[in-house]
């Protein structure tokens, strides 16, 4: 039997996915001459409770010892020291495993099959508490950064890949060979995915600014560009009916899971070879209130908000077609 396969029959699904997410992040597994392998993690004082958090996590399928604290003298530091809270397990099965499927020559690598096997929101969520950075200037979101500085370039571009065929995360490498992402919508949703996992200890890595400010640049009357697939006739009347669906709209993206199935079947891929034209209308203090919530939501666009709410609508109109159909068709056959 090999590794992974004795590994995922000794440990669940779920803890496996910290145990990956961790070993992404600042998890290692000790590799020293004639002692056995142990698996570890340890993180700054400031991060205590994310230590115990994760020991406590995972302490029932790896032997953990509990976290003790560590003061090292380092002069390059400003204090002359740092601190921190460390854990390690004991010699064992499950270390033995984790040593032989991420350091088969003694050298960390990445498991690529093991890893697609447990890639889910919560190995994401471990992994970006661990090595991620939400980068905020003057309230703006700017970015989301992995660090991956343990894995090679071809090995990056190979996370680069799962993440967007488990999560539809569309990541790039930056020139410190960190994973990246600054698209606003899609940093909004890797957010959204993470956001149930996330320690309070952690919160730094999840919280961002309500920019009310962005209200006030929404003008009255403004121009809505949309595809020329989309029917407008009498532009002031057509879109306001469209917007009307503004509402409905921020319910289902308030919805973790509807809001999820938006992003990954509604506005992740743009069409963006299609014809469009563009059209002026006067909007309503309510209809601007509404834009506000969804886009501080998304990161959509007014013009992708708009698109959304023509897709609900005409979605509602083919459900109600077809139920007009089957009770037609009920009727007639009694």
């Amino acid at each position: 039997m090999d590794s992974e396969k004795q590994l995922s029959e000794l440990i669940p699904y779920n803890q496996l996915c910290m145990i990956v997410g961790k070993l992404l992040g600042d998890g290692n597994v000790s590799i020293e001459k004639g002692r056995q392998p142990r698996f570890r993690f340890s993180h700054c004082l400031k991060d205590k409770e994310w230590v115990f958090w994760c020991y406590e996590q995972l302490k029932d399928y790896v032997e953990l010892s509990f976290p003790k604290y560590r003061k090292v003298l380092d002069q390059r530091l400003k204090d002359g020291y740092s601190e921190s809270y460390y854990t390690q397990s004991k010699v064992g099965e499950v270390s033995t495993l984790l040593k032989e499927i991420w350091y088969p020559q003694d050298k960390k690598v990445l498991p690529l099959e093991f890893v697609n096997a447990h890639f889910s929101p919560l190995t994401l969520a471990w992994w970006y508490q661990d090595d991620g950075s939400l980068t905020i200037s003057n309230s703006t979101i700017r970015k989301i950064i992995l660090s991956t500085n343990s894995f090679s370039n071809q090995e990056n571009k190979k996370l680069i890949e799962i993440l967007f065929t488990h999560l539809h995360l569309s990541f790039s490498l930056d020139s410190q060979n960190r994973l990246v992402i600054y698209d606003q919508k899609q940093i909004l949703y890797f957010l959204s995915l993470v956001r149930e996992f996330i320690h309070p200890c952690m919160s730094r890595k999840v919280n961002i600014p309500n920019n009310n400010s962005q209200l006030f640049h929404l003008n009255k009357r403004t121009t809505i560009t949309l595809p020329l697939t989309i029917p407008v006739t009498s532009p002031t009347k057509d879109l306001r009916h469209f917007l009307s669906y503004l509402p409905e709209l921020l319910l289902q993206l308030q919805n973790r899971s509807t809001y999820h199935h938006f992003f990954k079947h509604e506005f992740f891929l743009e069409n963006t070879d299609c014809k469009r034209k563009s059209y002026q209308i006067q909007l309503g203090q309510n209809e601007l209130r509404l834009l506000h919530e969804c886009r501080q939501l998304t990161g959509l666009t007014m013009n992708q908000l708009t698109e959304l709410c023509y897709r609900l609508q005409r979605n509602k109109n083919n459900n109600l077609i077809k139920e007009r159909q089957i009770a037609y068709q009920f009727l007639v056959r009694n």
